[in-house]
């Protein structure tokens, strides 16, 4: 559907905002940063702030659900037992590529939100994401070949945490590897907490 001219302009003002944002966070930290701050960085005024977001909270919630709603997008098509099918063939998942590369495109805002600058709280939406979105289901399927001795709750928690540990880490390098090279990564990983998973076994 073509975008009207109101709608482009609405698109181009919250990135400037979100740009202005994720900047002065870099800077400042968010308990530092003021509406204020924000409008006169951007060159707006605060009316049309306003018109968009209550306060700076209101633009952190906004900002960050919408992350994670991308994420979780990003991850829908990702099947367990197709995953387990490409990594028993040593074949890159094309779905977790099209993870990394949504990653990569937010990378500079992701960085700042799990950054000690940033909110306390994301490390956590975005693990939950991460946990539900595939790992939850990677566990069920390990358990189903084999009877875990350890409660789910914890072998799911402990692989979504790796994952997340792993995205840190690039995020920490500016992202120094493709999401090809990614999705390799992520490849030996899986296969590697498979084996430590797989052989907790009654």
């Amino acid at each position: 559907m073509t975008q009207t001219l109101r709608e482009i302009k609405v698109a181009k003002t919250k990135q400037l905002i979100r740009d202005t944002f994720v900047e002065l966070i870099e800077e400042k930290g968010f308990e530092s940063i003021s509406v204020r701050d924000i409008t006169m960085k951007a060159g707006l005024n605060r009316g049309t702030f306003y018109l968009h977001y209550q306060d700076k909270y209101d633009l952190m919630e906004k900002n960050q659900t919408e992350i994670l709603v991308g994420l979780k997008d990003a991850m829908k098509d990702m099947n367990p037992s197709d995953l387990f099918e490409h990594y028993s063939n040593d074949l890159k998942y094309p779905p977790i590529i099209k993870v990394f590369e949504y990653l990569t495109e937010n990378a500079r805002f992701i960085k700042v939100l799990i950054s000690s600058k940033g909110d306390p709280a994301f490390p956590k939406k975005m693990k939950n994401i991460l946990k539900t979105a595939l790992y939850e289901k990677l566990v069920k399927l390990i358990g189903t070949e084999n009877s875990l001795t350890i409660p789910y709750e914890y072998s799911t928690a402990f692989i979504s945490s790796a994952f997340f540990g792993v995205i840190e880490q690039w995020f920490e390098k500016d992202v120094p590897h493709t999401p090809e090279e990614m999705a390799v990564v992520h490849l030996k990983i899986v296969k590697f907490m498979s084996q430590i998973l797989g052989g907790m076994v009654k």
